[in-house]
């Protein structure tokens, strides 16, 4: 039986530390709220789990900048916002069923759509969330609009390169 479980990930740290270090950038998430009440800077952690017959087979975690005034950048008088970050581990006794697919599809619904819909209506005001490398993929097979993902962010080329012009495409 397949359960999904959202909470912010400070809820849930032991067991994300019990699984071990899958992944660097998530592990400094988890070691630091082992450590600490909150992140810095308002940075908030969230992430749905998902599990098969009671054991957790894979999580999907959004670094959400929302709270972030410095993810919101003006240029050429419209505002671009990063809404945050999407990181995805399917544990690897459990990879290749569809699973990372099941978990990209409850993060849009559950966490990334709802932020989305606050955000419809300003034509000056664009908002995208990044996922980059192997969550891309998996970002595009739900439903979230193509304005609203950006997947090749960390490069060398402009902010306007990455952004402006990629959405502007879209």
């Amino acid at each position: 039986m397949l359960r999904f479980e959202c909470c912010n990930v400070k809820n849930c740290v032991p067991e994300l530390i019990a699984l071990g270090n899958n992944n660097m950038k998530m592990w400094n998430i988890f070691q630091w709220l082992a450590q600490h009440d909150e992140l810095q800077y308002g940075t908030q952690a969230e992430i749905v789990k998902l599990y098969v017959d009671e054991e957790l087979v894979g999580y999907s975690l959004f670094e959400n900048y929302q709270a972030r005034r410095e993810k919101v950048i003006r240029f050429q008088g419209a505002s671009y916002q990063e809404l945050g970050v999407i990181h995805f581990i399917t544990l690897e006794d459990h990879r290749n069923k569809g699973y990372a697919t099941q978990l990209a599809s409850a993060m849009y619904s559950d966490v990334i759509e709802p932020m989305l819909t606050s955000y419809r209506g300003s034509e000056s005001h664009y908002v995208y969330v990044l996922a980059t490398g192997r969550a891309a993929p998996l970002m595009e097979r739900t439903d979230i609009p193509s304005v609203n993902l950006i997947k090749h962010f960390y490069s060398d080329a402009s902010f306007e390169m990455k952004v402006v012009d990629y959405l502007a495409k879209q």
